[in-house]
């Protein structure tokens, strides 16, 4: 993942910014299932699918100034939210990254959290995760489940699971 592609994924959360490590997370890896170009590795981490590559890209560019990164508590956790600097947001205007664009209905709709709960996000991209290595969705629904100790026959775990295909689906559309 690179600056510009970055930079593209955060104009998509607007004035807003994207809200959250773990959301920035989720969305490039179903961003990346679905075909985008973005070239991070991923483990599975406790909460899902997790790329140092993102994380290196994302810090990288607070350090340079390119992005603001705000901390606040919420419920007892330190929530971060991303927000690109006016000047960035002027570059990207003159020079899209037209690989990456093509990806923004999902992208904003994997952003904003009334769209998308952050829960569906972390199931969805474990179960997607578990399904990349053994190509059968009732197989990485049993597992991501089991991982994340949540019960199969929860209304989220359907949602996540129909969002897991609809990813996976948009592979070469």
């Amino acid at each position: 993942m690179n600056r510009l592609q970055l930079a593209t994924l955060l104009s998509w959360a607007g004035d807003e910014g994207l809200q959250g490590r773990k959301r920035l997370q989720k969305v490039v890896f179903f961003l990346q299932q679905a075909g985008c170009p973005l070239d991070c590795r991923y483990t599975l981490h406790h909460f899902g699918p997790y790329s140092r590559d993102v994380a290196d890209a994302c810090d990288e560019m607070v350090a340079a100034g390119l992005i603001d990164e705000k901390a606040e508590q919420q419920n007892g956790v330190l929530q971060y939210t991303y927000t690109l600097k006016p000047v960035v947001r002027e570059m990207l205007a003159a020079d899209p990254d037209s690989r990456v664009e093509s990806f923004g209905t999902l992208g904003r709709e994997l952003i904003d959290p009334s769209k998308t709960h952050i829960w569906w996000l972390e199931l969805g991209s474990t179960i997607l995760y578990f399904f990349n290595a053994s190509n059968d969705w009732n197989d990485a629904l049993v597992k991501a489940c089991d991982f994340k100790k949540v019960k199969i026959e929860d209304k989220a775990s359907r949602l996540a699971l129909a969002l897991a295909q609809r990813v996976h689906g948009q592979v070469g559309n």
